[in-house]
Order: C-alpha cells, then sequence, then structure tokens
C-alpha cells in the first residue's frame, strides 16, 4: 500500500522534530516525521544539554524559548580551575561571561530529553506526531516525475509487528545522525576522519566541595585532560574527561562504576560524591563533513547526518537547529510554488562555509582538551595547552554564541544582497544577523523585544526606521508600498510584513507623528534610541529586510525609489509566476 506525503523526515532528535515544526507552522505543507527507536530508549539518553544565544533567539521566534526556560538551568558563571584548584581568570569557558546584543545574554542548559519533549509537544499541536519505532530501510527517486510530483520512494518498517509499507514524497530529509541511512542509500560521501581520541561523559546527582558548582567549568587536570563540568537542569551535573590508554588498561572492563571512579579522580583536588547516576557514555571524536547536503533536488541532509564533530565546545545541537532553520523556510515557500526553485541551493551555499569553520575549529579544541597542541600548530612548541585552548574560545566567542555567523554574499545568491543603504556599524549588512533590540508598544508604552514580535510563518519583514527629519517616512514611499501589487500581494498572503519603528519614546499618536498611517505595525524607541544605535541607521532612517530566519536580507535608503528595490530585492526571491 502506498501513502503520499509532501516532506518525509527521517529522524526525531531536535533538528527532525524543528524541521518538522517549522513546516507544519508555516502551513499547506503535510509531514511525516519517523524515528527507528521508541521513545521509551531516547529517554535514557544524555546527549546534547547546551543552547547558545542565537539558537535561544531562533526558538524564541518559533515561540519555543519560554517552556525551554521553565525548566533549563541558566547558566552566567564560568570558571577554571588549575590542578591545583586555583581560580584562573580569562580561560576556558570566559568567553561566556561576555555575551552582550541579546537578551539571552546566557547558556541554556536543559538536557536532550527535556527538550525534545518541547518540541514535540509543540509539533503535536500542528497535527503531526512522531512514527515511531519506523525504519528507513530502501529509498529511490523517479527522475521521470516533474519536481513538483511525489519523485521520491521510500519504504518503511514498522519495527514492532514487522510490516512493510511504502510512502511517496515530494522531499526526503535526513536528520538521522552520523550513520545516516538517507546518506547511505544515497552514496553521500562523508569525507573526514575519526581520531583516536575517545571521551567519557557521565550525568548525574552529586555532592561536592567545588565552590563554584553550579556554573560552566573547565579543571586543567595533568592526567584527565581539560575536565568539562557543566550545571545541568534539574540539580544534576554533568562531567567529562579524556579516556586515554592510561584509563582503559587500568580496568578490565569499563562500566559505570569505572567511569564513576575516574570522574572522581579526573576533578581533583575537589571531592565528589555521586548520589545517582543517570547515563554515561564513552564516544569517540570524529569530524567529518557530507560532500553534499542535497542532492537529486529532492533529497536534504541536516544536522549529524550531515556534519559531526565532537562535543568539545558544545557546537552540535546548535548547528544542527541553525540548519533546520536554515533548511525549513526555503523548502515550505518552494513546495508552496512561491519561490524560485533555485532558493534551496542556497541551504548548502549558506550552510557549508560555517560547517567547515566549526570542523577546523572542533580539531583544535578536542585535540587541546586533550592535553595536546594544534595540529598544524605554528607558535611555541612548549606552550601551555590550557593557555592556547582559553585563546581559541576567546578568539571564536561570537561563533561559539551564535551572534557572529553570517552568510555569504554573492551573486547566485538572491537572499544576501548590498542594498543602497550603508549602516554605521560595520557588522550590520546583509548576511548577518539582525539584532534583537528592545522597542515600546504605543499608547500603554509596554516593553518588549523585536524578536517577539516578528511571526515565524516564512515571512519577511520590512523594518522601516522612520527618519527624525520631516517628512518622517517620504510620502512616496508610503504611496507605492500602497500602489504595489507585488508587495500588496505578498502582504496579503503573509509573506511580506511592515513594521515601522518610531525614533521617540513618547509618542501619543504614530499617525501625528508620521503625518499618515505606519506601514505595518508600529512601534516605539526607547530614549536611548537603542534600535537605531544598533542597526546603524542614524538620524535619516531606512528600511532594513529581515529574512524568515532573522538574517538581514538587504539594506535599503529611505528615499522615493525604496520600494522599486524592495521589489527587485523580493522578486529575486519569490516567484515572479505566481505574483
Amino acid at each position: 500500500m502506498e501513502e503520499n506525503v509532501d516532506v518525509l523526515i527521517v529522524g526525531a532528535g531536535p533538528v527532525g522534530l524543528i524541521t518538522a515544526l517549522q513546516l507544519a507552522l508555516f502551513g499547506n505543507v503535510s509531514v511525516r516525521v519517523i524515528e527507528k527507536h521508541a521513545k521509551s530508549m531516547q529517554d535514557s539518553y544524555g546527549r546534547a544539554i547546551t543552547l547558545f544565544p542565537r539558537t535561544i533567539e531562533m526558538l524564541d521566534q518559533l515561540r519555543l524559548a519560554d517552556a525551554l526556560l521553565q525548566s533549563c538551568f541558566a547558566c552566567r558563571e564560568t570558571v577554571t580551575y588549575n590542578a591545583k584548584g586555583e581560580e584562573v581568570p580569562g580561560r576556558g569557558w570566559s568567553f561566556m561571561n561576555k555575551i552582550y546584543d541579546t537578551t539571552f545574554d546566557f547558556t541554556l542548559v536543559l538536557r536532550q530529553k527535556f527538550q525534545e519533549e518541547i518540541f514535540r509537544n509543540a509539533m503535536a499541536e500542528h497535527g503531526v506526531q512522531v512514527e515511531a519505532p519506523v525504519e528507513l530501510t530502501a529509498a529511490s527517486v523517479d527522475q521521470s516525475i516533474p519536481p513538483t510530483g511525489h519523485r521520491v520512494s521510500a519504504v518503511l518498517r514498522d519495527c514492532s509487528n514487522e510490516t512493510h509499507k511504502t510512502v511517496k514524497c515530494k522531499y526526503l530529509i535526513g536528520c538521522d545522525g552520523g550513520r545516516s541511512s538517507i546518506r547511505r542509500i544515497f552514496n553521500i560521501p562523508f569525507e573526514g576522519s575519526a581520531s583516536e581520541d575517545k571521551w567519557v561523559r557521565i550525568d548525574g546527582q552529586i555532592k561536592t566541595d567545588m565552590p563554584k558548582s553550579r556554573s560552566y567549568c573547565s579543571i586543567e587536570s595533568p592526567t584527565h585532560g581539560n575536565v568539562l563540568w557543566v550545571a545541568l537542569d534539574h540539580g544534576a551535573t554533568r562531567i567529562g574527561y579524556a579516556f586515554t590508554d592510561d584509563r582503559a588498561n587500568a580496568y578490565p572492563r569499563f562500566d559505570e562504576d569505572a567511569a564513576v571512579k575516574e570522574a572522581i579522580a579526573a576533578v581533583k583536588p575537589f571531592n565528589i560524591e555521586f548520589e545517582r547516576v543517570d547515563w554515561w557514555t564513552i564516544y569517540t571524536v570524529g569530524q567529518r563533513i557530507a560532500k553534499d547536503f542535497f542532492v537529486h533536488d529532492c533529497v536534504l541532509l541536516a544536522g549529524d547526518a550531515c556534519h559531526t564533530h565532537s562535543s568539545g565546545a558544545a557546537q552540535g545541537m546548535n548547528t544542527g537547529i541553525h540548519d533546520a532553520v536554515n533548511l525549513a523556510w526555503k523548502l515550505s515557500l518552494t513546495l508552496r510554488g512561491l519561490a524560485n526553485r533555485n532558493l534551496l541551493k542556497t541551504y548548502q551555499a549558506e550552510r557549508l562555509p560555517n560547517v567547515q569553520k566549526l570542523i577546523q575549529y572542533d580539531k583544535d579544541v578536542s585535540r587541546l582538551m586533550t592535553n595536546r597542541l594544534p595540529e598544524n600548530w605554528q607558535g611555541d612548541p612548549d606552550a601551555d595547552v590550557n593557555m592556547v585552548l582559553g585563546q581559541v574560545f576567546e578568539e571564536s566567542g561570537t561563533f561559539n554564541t551564535g551572534l557572529g555567523i553570517f552568510y555569504e554574499i554573492h551573486e547566485d545568491n538572491p537572499l544576501n544582497v548590498e542594498g543602497s543603504f550603508t549602516s554605521s556599524q560595520t557588522l550590520i549588512k546583509a548576511g548577518r544577523r539582525g539584532p534583537d533590540v528592545a522597542l515600546l508598544r504605543p499608547g500603554t508604552f509596554e516593553h518588549t523585544r523585536l524578536i517577539r514580535e516578528l511571526r515565524s510563518y516564512a515571512t519577511f519583514h520590512v523594518l522601516v526606521f522612520a527618519s527624525e527629519h520631516k517628512p518622517p517616512i517620504p510620502g512616496a514611499v508610503y504611496e507605492n508600498v500602497a500602489g504595489s501589487s507585488t508587495l500588496q500581494c505578498l502582504i496579503d498572503r503573509k509573506y511580506l510584513d511592515f513594521m515601522t519603528i518610531i525614533p521617540r519614546s513618547k509618542v501619543p499618536s504614530p499617525y501625528e507623528f508620521l503625518g499618515h498611517d505606519p506601514l505595518g505595525r508600529v512601534f516605539l524607541e526607547h530614549e536611548d534610541r537603542s534600535a537605531h544605535l544598533q542597526y546603524g541607521v542614524g538620524t535619516q532612517g531606512a528600511i532594513v529586510v529581515l529574512r524568515p530566519d532573522g538574517w538581514i536580507g538587504t539594506m535599503i535608503k529611505l528615499e522615493t525609489e525604496a520600494t522599486l528595490e524592495l521589489e527587485r530585492y523580493l522578486l529575486g526571491i519569490f516567484s515572479e509566476i505566481w505574483v
């Protein structure tokens, strides 16, 4: 028996769940999610724990941040101890103490199983449930079927009763981890290598005399590498250390008791006592990237299925969620026939350079955490590895937090276009993150934030920063927006959202300040004009287009020709036939 669906997602980890949730949220797309492990098995896994600020911002735009914050441990303090138990400033995770330009100026620590519960519940509200235990056993693409048709045939095995069925879909997405069945079925090379390094991770409830135990901590152990100590949700703690040959050879079988014993030794000179062990594992460090993230114009990979690395920099889940957020709105617009078909090609073009940067960075971090200098180290061969690790973390601080991740301007990518306006802030330009600025609601002057006000429906957001001069918005801009059939069509279908930001904090009526109705919803500045300042638009104002994922698409001068420039930008993305 055959069944049809627009999108079949294989793998119900955070990446698969966030991808499915977005597709369901954006609407008019059918989606199914399968997972070969039953949920009862998933519950026992420790796995990822950390979400950095940019990831939280994206999840906030999907209305998930509040639920995550209810259960998480919000970590605002980091500390590094040397082998004597003395605090060493400026090393380890100290870059976390310098998180600026975001409301989420902390790391959100919540074990993956709790995150997945939140994502599954949100997905279920939109009518999508995980099908488990169900395994993908075979798949093929019929190239004779048009791109808008169900070209992929996927054979699914229900592991509970050993029955098989075929599902036909328009797009197949592999979110099925480092041993991806989709990558194997379609012979997608997984390039890179696995090192000989192994690490132990153990979670549990502990007692300790460590002074700052509820923090993100590193301990510079001469025997166990740079030991990871993380305060977890629900009062638990994670400890991670290098699993060297000495550790392995000391035990006939390295079991939970051995993992606990070595954890106690790893954190010396501090003392710990495990009251309960929730989970532990040994894993091998490897850095690999799939040669292609998008094959046959209908098969996609995301998360660990297309890139794997160590947990040394705590980037695994963050990078996967960045993949999911970058991909989902592009796929949604493509499926609904709204976007030019080449839009999906920008997924790999944008994500691959950031993944490559992470892989190289991760290689250095994982070696340093096992008390070795990076492979291509050109500095002092006798350098202190812990000092070097602190420098590597510091130099990559904005990349770690995600706030500095950007997408290049390229002639083949219509999403990031250098517009007529140049911000006075050097890092505010096309392809960069749009800052989450503080705003006030008109009338009540209630405090709000930009991201809180951005609708997550695969919508492009046009921020009109009004000028302090007269007129605040040229009348021709207002009239041309109202008279543009292209813009009005996109607005009516909710694929374009205008927002006017007035550079005053106490305005009784937006109309009185502007001299006409605002473009879209209107918000006021704080007294410090932080929104105008953070976007670097000055007193003359500007138009900033934010992509659905929150990165800046283009910036336009607030002049008579602004509407034409805006139309040109949008027509490079949306299908002219549809518009």
